[in-house]
């Protein structure tokens, strides 16, 4: 009986500890309105998520009108390693989850942990 109440609370400390790890990352919605791939840096590539943005106000903006709609609406940079997500897209409505680390730029520079796509 001691041995599987042991295991229970062994469970129960595992079922924990592995659902806050998705609650501890930062989150961001929104558009994404570029991507790249990051110079110097062989094999990733970068989105550029912009919140509160229809694809309307992103259509035919140079890359330095999408930066400036970024820095005013809190937009952010986000990393990933190239063929991990090849299904993003410009246009594409996304959450992207991220560990709350950023290189203090503006945008921030962010790595992705997770991103869902909500519609393209």
């Amino acid at each position: 009986m001691k041995k599987l109440l042991g295991l229970a609370i062994a469970l129960s400390f595992l079922i924990v500890g592995c659902g806050q790890e998705e609650t501890n990352l930062e989150h961001q919605e929104g558009i994404i309105v570029g991507i790249k791939e990051i110079e110097n840096q062989d094999g990733w590539s970068q989105i550029l998520v912009v919140p509160n943005i229809s694809e309307g106000d992103i259509s035919n903006k140079k890359d330095v009108e999408l930066i400036k709609i970024a820095q005013e609406k809190e937009g952010a940079y986000y990393g990933f390693e190239a063929g991990k997500h090849e299904d993003l897209e410009v246009g594409a409505h996304v959450i992207v989850y991220w560990n709350g680390q950023q290189l203090d730029s503006n945008p921030p520079h962010r790595r992705i942990e997770k991103v869902d796509i909500i519609s393209k």
